[in-house]
């Protein structure tokens, strides 16, 4: 349920503008323990925040331009509706990429380089 109104809550903020250049959307791992989404909105550069099951109010995220960052967060991006990126396939948003393994989920802007690997163990931004 909290996972849900957050949820919520992050759309409508990013849906305020109403600018036909907001969007929002998210997937998780096949196993769920992963949860990620890619937004942006007029006065929001494009990036992509992941959590994982026990982030303790955690995230990582990195932006199109940006080095990758951990963060603290109040919401969650964990969605269980979400769809789930299979292992070994990939989605894309703008000049956004994550990559789906068993080990984890990557992300990465093509842009700068930048980006991070998370699991439930191990956070690692480079």
């Amino acid at each position: 349920m909290r996972a849900r109104l957050a949820l919520l809550t992050l759309a409508i903020a990013l849906a305020i503008p109403a600018s036909a250049q907001a969007a929002y959307r998210d997937f998780r791992s096949p196993s769920g323990k992963l949860g990620c989404a890619f937004a942006s909105a007029a006065e929001t550069p494009p990036f992509v925040r992941c959590e994982w099951a026990g982030s303790d109010d955690e995230a990582v995220q990195v932006s199109e331009r940006g080095r990758a960052r951990l963060r603290r967060v109040t919401d969650s991006v964990r969605n269980p509706d979400a769809m789930v990126l299979r292992y070994g396939r990939s989605t894309r948003f703008r000049a956004l990429r994550c990559r789906s393994r068993r080990s984890g989920i990557t992300c990465r802007s093509t842009r700068s380089g930048h980006g991070f690997r998370v699991s439930v163990e191990k956070q690692e931004l480079f």
